[in-house]
């Protein structure tokens, strides 16, 4: 397939998994260089060029990634760039691989406002959008609040509230009821058009990050009203922030009002649940909303999709004789070891409703377990 006429021939994904941008790059005809944590088959299978960097505590470990990014892209090539998941606590790693390639997607400036707790809860109080109490002192009644650090990303810097004072990244907020939704939306810097509404879950299988994301439905039980409410948030900041390409808003329900967690200014995982509705891939839409444009249409079909992480419940190293269903995605290659607890693959399902969706998910994860672990069985 030929690279449409007006997307960039030679492209720099970066993400903590690239896979779902080097899939949608697939269907633009591009094949991209792709730099994640994992460089597993179906983003090998989707890239010119894949390579898995070193982890940091939350991201990347940053000459790792610089390092492949200068031998596999060089700056000054021709290379543009589109980032995912991976460098929100790193907004200086983002500039160095920005430096001498062309940026597809929000700057450095934005991602530091928009993950700096003071810069973005005084944004949010600007444009009258709620969002859940927070504070930087220790509350009164720290059983019904969450501690966050900012510097985290996927769930994974929040925990119950301790008694003790938040560091410089971190604060405190109030705990609300129920689950976490989220809204992929488009932006050209003016306009923003929402994607799709959804429900996201957590893994809850670790002591020390409960909030764990696991995965996602692209449905969510909201009222007309409520998707207003959250159409209204995703414009204002559009305009305020100059949001360009996709993004994503996570937000919870306290009665009525949707209150705002937090702004992904970058692709989602969520992508992944509506780029089979668009012939040309979302990360073709991407680029062409951050050069200013906007498609006339962003209709998604009416498809239930959902995906959820299988983490390893004990140690495992993928053989040649591992055979990997074709509802499985992000899958390891030959020789990877897995460690209790860690991601192994994502379980993938789609359908007509919902309920009937989410059980497949759940049967499909029991199957996937039998499959990689007969002999502890």
């Amino acid at each position: 397939m030929e690279v449409l006429d007006d997307l960039p021939h030679r492209l720099l994904l970066v993400g903590s998994s690239a896979r779902m941008l080097a899939q949608s790059g697939a269907r633009a005809g591009i094949r991209p260089v792709s730099i994640d944590l994992f460089a597993d088959r179906e983003t090998r299978a989707c890239s010119a060029y894949c390579e898995a960097v070193n982890a940091a505590d939350i991201g990347f470990e940053r000459e790792s990634l610089l390092r492949a990014a200068a031998r596999l892209a060089p700056a000054g090539y021709g290379y543009a760039l589109v980032y995912g998941s991976g460098l929100d606590a790193d907004s200086a790693a983002l500039e160095e691989l920005a430096r001498g390639r062309t940026l597809y997607g929000n700057p450095p400036e934005i991602l530091r406002l928009l993950k700096t707790p003071d810069a973005f809860f005084e944004t949010l109080r600007r444009l009258g959008i709620p969002y859940p109490e927070s504070s930087r002192k220790l509350p009164p009644d720290p059983e019904n609040w969450l501690l966050k650090s900012a510097h985290s990303e996927g769930g994974k810097g929040v925990r119950p509230c301790s008694r003790v004072e938040p560091d410089s990244s971190a604060y405190y907020q109030r705990r609300l009821p129920g689950k976490a939704l989220s809204a992929l939306f488009l932006a050209n810097g003016e306009d923003a058009r929402i994607i799709g509404f959804n429900t996201l879950r957590t893994a809850g299988h670790l002591v020390g990050q409960p909030f764990l994301f696991a995965g996602a439905v692209n449905r969510a039980d909201l009222t007309p009203e409520q998707r207003r409410q959250v159409q209204t948030y995703v414009a204002r900041l559009a305009r305020a922030v100059s949001l360009r390409g996709l993004n994503s808003l996570d937000f919870m329900l306290d009665g009525e009002t949707c209150r705002v967690l937090e702004v992904n200014p970058r692709p989602s995982a969520t992508m992944a649940l509506y780029d089979d509705d668009f012939p040309h891939g979302l990360l073709a839409a991407h680029i062409r909303a951050c050069r200013g444009e906007m498609p006339d249409e962003m209709a998604a079909s009416g498809t239930v999709r959902a995906f959820k992480v299988f983490f390893a419940p004990f140690d495992l190293e993928v053989s040649e004789e591992t055979r990997w269903p074709e509802w499985c995605t992000d899958t390891p290659v030959t020789g990877t070891r897995i460690g209790v607890g860690q991601p192994v693959c994502t379980v993938c399902a789609e359908g007509t409703d919902q309920r009937q969706v989410e059980c497949l998910i759940e049967r499909l994860e029991s199957e996937l377990f039998e499959r990689l672990y007969a002999a502890r069985s």
